[in-house]
């Protein structure tokens, strides 16, 4: 690996990689060697730009690359089988949310990384983002036994952060699902990263429901779910919303003593009588996010002794396996739990292989 920039090639070249290469390269981590793309013209319009080499054929791009990390920004069922093919070439992943389809793609690429000794990490900005950062200061701060409700609402409108662009609906069904998968993915992990991973999910598919409220409401699968934690319980909705009303805000946390509020931009703490306390709001930009979460991974990968990989694989596949349990219990109609997914995966190494 070089010792001044990643050699770093990316697969898929399209809205989703849309100035990512660029934020790329001003981090002064990153160099461009090569991109793929299914549409030469797509690869070749790229490769002009980053002056390094375009393919559409993607067994040969990986082939004819030696590089330190591979950007993932195809949907997994075009590419899967080159992916395990560059991770056997011991290059590190940065994939595109949501980290596979499903939970087993997700086990098997996970536990193949690790037995290279390589990350595979999701590409999550929104973990970079200020308000949700200080979110975390704060509960590390505070004794959290006296918080007994979180309310998480992903009803995406206009204004919802989504720094990285998602992929199509059409493409969506092929990948795994819809907005729970692609569109909340950063929102999860963040909920599992503060407060660890719910005992059991119950969901339901409200675009399935009699209710009538929820026909503002998109999706093939508008989920809503009720979350069970150790002393915490808590609701999910994830939906796309229609309409021009703002998005509500992401994370509400209730408490015997205060409530907290955060957003990508704002962390506010109210009093039991919902008296605001404390607000503190910052400035949000959502290609700087990205810029942090590139630094972050190119630092790890450069200078491992003195900089730790704020991701985790372990973090990436919890994430799923809450995706997958609520999922799960939208067919079943009965709780899930995540923690099973994750079992499985401990028990057997290479469980889904």
């Amino acid at each position: 690996m070089s010792s001044n920039k990643l050699k770093t090639v990316c697969l898929g070249i399209g809205a989703r990689t849309a100035g990512l290469l660029d934020v790329a390269c001003s981090t002064g981590l990153y160099e461009i060697i090569s991109v793929a793309d299914s549409n030469i013209t797509n690869a070749s319009q790229a490769a002009a730009k980053y002056n390094c080499t375009a393919f559409d054929d993607y067994r040969q791009f990986i082939l004819q690359n030696q590089p330190d990390v591979l950007i993932v920004a195809e949907p997994m069922y075009k590419c899967a089988e080159f992916v395990r093919m560059a991770i056997n070439k011991q290059c590190h992943i940065l994939k595109l949310a949501p980290t596979a389809p499903n939970f087993e793609q997700a086990a098997e690429l996970i536990t193949l990384a690790r037995k290279n000794n390589v990350k595979y990490v999701t590409a999550a900005p929104a973990r970079f983002a200020p308000g949700f950062e200080r979110l975390a200061d704060y509960l590390r701060t505070i004794d959290r036994k006296q918080y007994y409700f979180v309310n998480i609402c992903a009803a995406f409108g206009d204004n919802f952060f989504q720094p990285i662009a998602s992929d199509t609906q059409s493409d969506r069904k092929l990948s795994g699902g819809g907005v729970l998968l692609h569109d909340c993915f950063e929102l999860i992990s963040l909920v599992i990263e503060n407060f660890s991973l719910p005992g059991q999910i119950y969901s339901l598919l409200t675009n399935q429901s009699l209710d009538k409220k929820a026909k503002q409401y998109l999706g093939e699968d508008t989920v809503t779910a009720s979350l069970i934690f150790n002393g915490l319980i808590g609701t999910f909705l994830a939906a796309k919303q229609t309409g021009t009303a703002a998005a509500a805000a992401p994370i509400r946390i209730y408490g015997a003593e205060n409530n907290i509020v955060a957003t990508p931009n704002r962390l506010a703490v109210y009093d039991s009588s919902d008296t605001l306390i404390a607000e503190h709001k910052y400035p949000l930009n959502s290609e700087k996010c990205i810029m942090e979460m590139l630094i972050d991974f190119g630092r790890a990968l450069l200078e491992p002794e003195k900089y730790k990989l704020r991701s985790s694989l372990h973090l990436d596949l919890a994430t799923m396996a809450f995706v997958e349990a609520a999922y799960l219990s939208t067919r079943t109609g009965m709780p899930e739990s995540p923690s099973k997914f994750l079992e499985i995966a401990e028990k057997e190494k290479s469980p889904f292989a």
